[in-house]
């Protein structure tokens, strides 16, 4: 069971995606609030392990907050909610430290299976957003790739950062920082989200 605190400026909006998740889920929905300056003082009062997110929000950048949620309560994972599908709010998304991207048009059940893969700490990209970023040249070069290079792929979309990948697999952070530079050559890719892609069509994740 999963303790979710809801963020979104619209309220009908978020009290519907709060009776869908109370009603269909085990999950407890630990509050519902509808700017982004309440946020942080909430965090401080209560251990939430997945907050959705309207990155939208009219009081402040919803992409700012999830660097600092990111950054100051890491155990807190964030899937971004949004009505923009396209590449690129997926990527700053992505790349500010939201573990999942799930668009407000998605049904209940692509919304559960949001929650639950950020819940346990992996990368949700819903299957209409990876068809739309999908690149032939990414899905075919896989032969060049070591075995320790699929690791530091794995590890990236689980969301760890260069020093937890370090420590995981006992190497130096500049060791991981030279994998990641050779993963990012050999795929010809540039960011995190294309990486998020590749691992998704090739079954790594």
């Amino acid at each position: 069971m999963q303790k979710l605190l809801i963020v979104d400026s619209h309220c009908l909006f978020a009290d519907g995606v709060r009776f869908l998740i109370e009603y269909s889920t085990d999950h407890t929905v630990v509050g519902v609030l509808h700017t982004g300056r309440e946020v942080i003082p909430f965090l401080l009062q209560h251990d939430i392990d997945v907050l959705l997110l309207d990155i939208d929000l009219p009081d402040m950048s919803g992409l700012e907050l999830t660097r600092t949620i990111r950054t100051f309560y890491p155990a807190t994972n964030v899937l971004a909610l949004t009505t923009l599908t396209n590449p690129q709010s997926v990527n700053l998304a992505i790349e500010a430290g939201a573990m999942g991207y799930c668009p407000k048009q998605a049904g209940r059940n692509e919304l559960f299976a949001a929650i639950r893969a950020v819940g346990t700490g992996h990368l949700y990209l819903p299957p209409s957003l990876v068809q739309q970023l999908r690149k032939p040249a990414a899905e075919k070069i896989t032969q060049d790739l070591t075995d320790r290079e699929t690791e530091v792929i794995q590890l990236i979309v689980d969301g760890h950062t260069t020093k937890t990948i370090a420590d995981k697999l006992f190497l130096s952070t500049r060791t991981v920082e030279t994998h990641r530079k050779n993963i990012y050559r050999k795929l010809r890719i540039h960011t995190n989200i294309e990486l998020a892609r590749y691992a998704q069509v090739n079954k790594i994740i």
